[in-house]
């Protein structure tokens, strides 16, 4: 095999080329592992800079390099090991104190994270992403008030004061009677739909509200009686000031204990007035994977493997998907299951479509959002270092009233388990009700 060096810098590296780029100076090798690490190639990347750190041990850019990689594979233990030569080597970099914060809290070592994160900050307050992942972790483990506050330095707050100018930044003290704020919706559909309850406080205090959203949401919107009027991409309107939706908790001073509008605050215009049999199986919506592109999918997606022995085992269940889930899916129980809706439906026909199911088994993704917000019975399963909206402990939801968690204390297998038992009771009271 003829290999150049230019062919090792190509976006085509095979496995092949990889055990073979031991041959370049080691700055071909770290920079060949940079971007596939870049490609999101975990796997080509692993093998490339693990040959870097063959030629020199003590490689900052391979260290850092293979720690990214284990973080992104959800390998703390190894990313932990990375970090730490890193620091052995070089004490002060802030980069590998954040790399080691990140693997604490895939390791769900909290505190330990927020104390490494704490450094990053004072050794480089200027990198923003380590401000922002103390600001996480401090939101996680229940200090809101500084964990807001952090939280704000992420780029979309920033992009939107350089778009209309900071001075036009609702900060929660100007008078909003008789004026108009854009509030941006921001990050996936299940944010969107979380922060929307806040468009309610904005209300009360005079202002007309406009929402800026996207289209699979629009309808949805429409549904919440204190947005005056909605906004999709390439649409405009004027407005007195404009804020970023998940900036609101801070601006309420939101605390765990204060959070608004608890309850369904969406509301479908299901027809009250129509019967609604009553069948002997309960009709089950479930959810076991997300978004693939986001950077926590690997501890927040179920092996769908398990879900389909929760499936096999419960006998006594109707259980119905999401197009959008079936479409990618391999595991063939799980891709033969009925759809709730048709494969181009909206969020408002997904939530017209929940009115005839019974309960909501999902991951942290945009159906357990849409089950809490219209106040469907909702069972929420949490993986791995917990979206900092769950914090750390407990089974009651802090968001929704009708949502109750189920936290991965070992592994999926033992919360499937879990899952089954208290399944099985509720099939149970079901039937007792017809």
């Amino acid at each position: 095999m003829h290999l150049m060096a230019n062919d090792v810098m190509g976006a085509d590296l095979s496995e092949e080329s990889a055990t073979a780029i031991s041959r370049f100076p080691l700055r071909v090798i770290l920079s060949t592992g940079e971007k596939l690490l870049g490609q999101k190639r975990y796997g080509t990347a692993e093998k490339v800079f693990n040959e870097a750190l063959q030629k020199k041990p003590w490689s900052l850019r391979g260290l850092s390099g293979l720690g990214t990689v284990y973080i992104a594979t959800n390998k703390p233990e190894e990313a932990a090991r990375c970090f730490r030569r890193v620091m052995l080597y070089y004490p002060d970099r802030p980069k590998a104190m954040e790399g080691y914060g990140h693997a604490l809290s895939l390791l769900e070592d909290f505190a330990h994270a927020r104390s490494w994160f704490q450094r990053g900050v004072v050794t480089a307050p200027e990198l923003r992403s380590v401000s922002i992942a103390l600001g996480v972790t401090q939101l996680r483990l229940g200090d809101w008030q500084k964990g807001f506050t952090l939280y704000d330095l992420r780029e979309g707050v920033a992009t939107l004061g350089a778009s209309i100018g900071q001075e036009n930044i609702w900060d929660g003290r100007a008078d909003l009677n008789r004026k108009t704020i854009l509030v941006v919706g921001e990050q996936g559909y299940g944010d969107h739909i979380q922060f929307l309850r806040y468009c309610t406080l904005l209300k009360e205090k005079g202002a007309r509200v406009f929402f800026f959203t996207r289209e699979p949401l629009r309808r949805l919107c429409e549904w919440v009686p204190s947005i005056d009027k909605i906004l999709v991409d390439g649409q405009k309107a004027a407005f007195d000031y404009g804020v970023m939706a998940m900036s609101l908790p801070r601006l309420f001073r939101t605390q765990p204990d204060t959070i608004p509008f608890t309850s369904p605050y969406i509301l479908p215009p299901w027809d009250a007035g129509a019967a609604t049999a009553q069948n002997s199986k309960p009709r089950i919506a479930i959810a076991w994977k997300g978004n693939p592109a986001n950077s926590r999918d690997d501890v927040r997606s179920c092996p769908p493997n398990l879900m389909e022995d929760l499936i096999r085992s419960t006998a006594n269940a109707s259980f119905h998907a999401l197009p959008f889930d079936i479409g990618t899916e391999k595991n063939t129980v799980l891709s033969r299951l009925p759809t709730l809706c048709d494969a181009d439906a909206n969020f408002s026909d997904v939530a017209m479509a929940l009115e005839s199911i019974d309960l909501i088994i999902s991951v942290d993704t945009s159906l357990a959002h849409l089950g809490g917000a219209i106040g469907k019975q909702t069972w929420l399963l949490i993986g791995r270092q917990p979206d900092w909206r769950w914090l750390t402990s407990g089974e009651d939801s802090l968001w929704y009233d009708n949502v109750h968690l189920f936290r991965v204390a070992t592994d999926w297998m033992q919360l499937i388990a879990r899952v089954k038992v208290r399944l099985d009771r509720f099939i149970i009271d079901h039937v007792s009700r017809i």
